[in-house]
């Protein structure tokens, strides 16, 4: 009697295991993910791409401040009579027009040189975004991963609308497809395993690094930005 109880109960419990095991896969073959989710809310996001967005609006405001005070210095020389324009009023003028030029060649520098260090970085959590997405996909079966913007729609001017449509190529989900959570986990661990007192650590692939990208071998091993799907 046993022996026929548990003949009887394999099938259930297969059909359990095999129900398990469906869960994780796509039934669309369809997967999304919130790019601006893996950025900001990834520990590299936060701890380089912020980072580096704050130094770059110091600047700016620093710079600001700067062509401020002297456009008012400039504004009180030109207050001055053309009878009292001295040749120390020249001097001055052309002090602070020399420093204006001055002021300005440097913020273009500073930020250019941030804004490169900014490109790399992004593009360097794009690119772990897009690795471990390839792995998550494989996993779960899936054959394409969809870039969009996921949470409440909120339209406050037209400027937002044009946003919405322009990121927002998925208008409703299940929330089973959305891998931005675990994408960003994933990316979290590469991050916490790598980083070290030097720097950022480049992944395998990233451009500068002079490596070829490693082949895909079905685990989340960094590679190069390659094709997506």
């Amino acid at each position: 009697m046993r022996t026929c109880h548990l003949l009887l109960a394999l099938p259930l419990l297969a059909a359990a295991v095999h129900g398990q095991e469906d869960k994780s896969k796509s039934k669309s073959g369809i997967l999304i993910l919130s790019m601006l989710r893996a950025i900001d809310d990834s520990d590299e996001g936060r701890s380089v791409v912020q980072k580096l967005r704050e130094e770059m609006a110091t600047q700016k405001q620093r710079y600001t401040d700067d062509k401020t005070k002297l456009q008012e210095t400039v504004k009180q020389l030109l207050q001055l009579k053309p009878a009292e324009r001295t040749a120390e009023f020249w001097k001055q003028m052309e002090e602070a027009m020399e420093t204006d030029a001055r002021l300005e060649r440097e913020k273009n520098i500073v930020l250019a040189k941030k804004g490169e260090e900014l490109s790399r970085a992004l593009q360097q959590i794009v690119q772990g975004a897009q690795q471990e997405a390839r792995a998550i996909m494989k996993e779960r079966g899936a054959e394409i991963v969809l870039l969009s913007k996921t949470g409440p729609i909120e339209l406050m001017s037209d400027q937002d609308f044009q946003q919405e449509m322009l990121m927002r190529r998925v208008l409703c989900h299940d929330d089973a497809i959305d891998i931005t959570d675990e994408v960003i986990q994933r990316m979290n661990k590469w991050y916490k395993e790598n980083k070290s007192e030097q720097g950022t650590p480049k992944r395998e692939g990233a451009e500068g690094d002079g490596k070829e990208p490693a082949k895909d071998k079905g685990a989340p091993a960094k590679e190069g930005p390659g094709k997506t799907g």
